[in-house]
């Protein structure tokens, strides 16, 4: 199992099951985790992906992976996985706010 093969799946189907959900939050803690303490540049996803995501194409693909995750298992914490993911991507220098 690979994040680009459990987002294409989720391209298919429009649904994930428990396991590919549970893979794809820590896959996503991870690579937050990495991008703070390395700052390299995340994984472009492919374009289906980001349409699929509902977010523009080119976008990251843990932008992609947090956009699926907030609509098929919203969490009740006070910041979005989406947020989260935004502000871990601007502290890295990769998107550059006013």
């Amino acid at each position: 199992m690979t994040p680009s093969s459990v987002l294409m799946d989720f391209v298919d189907r429009k649904t994930l099951n428990n396991e590919q959900l549970e893979y794809l939050e820590q896959v996503l803690k991870a690579s937050i985790q990495k991008l703070k303490f390395t700052g390299l540049e995340p994984v472009i996803s492919n374009n289906k992906i980001c349409d699929a995501a509902l977010i523009s194409q080119g976008s990251y693909e843990i932008s992609c992976i947090a956009s699926i995750l907030d609509r098929l298992q919203p969490t009740d914490k006070t910041m979005e996985r989406k947020k989260k993911v935004f502000n871990a991507l601007c502290n890295a220098g990769l998107i550059v706010t006013d």
